[in-house]
């Protein structure tokens, strides 16, 4: 079960956070984007009712963020993926 993931799940966001924020000179933009794009893949293969638990525990992790583009962008994961909603 997701719950159980939750380092996999900060982890998750760490990476959509750097990709997201890295400038063109330590990231190429394009690669930057099909590694999101692979992310969200892999995430979307999950059960809806995992895609749902995730999208949980993404509001839980963004209420408890302490700084505002942080807990934005965490806010905004589970749409931009495309999570299933509740």
């Amino acid at each position: 079960m997701i719950q159980n993931y939750l380092p996999l799940i900060h982890a998750i966001i760490d990476a959509e956070l750097f990709f997201e924020s890295a400038g063109p000179n330590e990231v190429d933009p394009d690669s930057a984007v099909r590694c999101m794009e692979s992310i969200a893949s892999s995430l979307l293969a999950l059960e809806k009712s995992d895609q749902r638990a995730l999208r949980w525990h993404f509001e839980r992790i963004a209420e408890e963020g302490l700084d505002p583009s942080y807990t934005k962008l965490v806010r905004e994961l589970p749409d931009s993926i495309g999570l299933a909603s509740p």
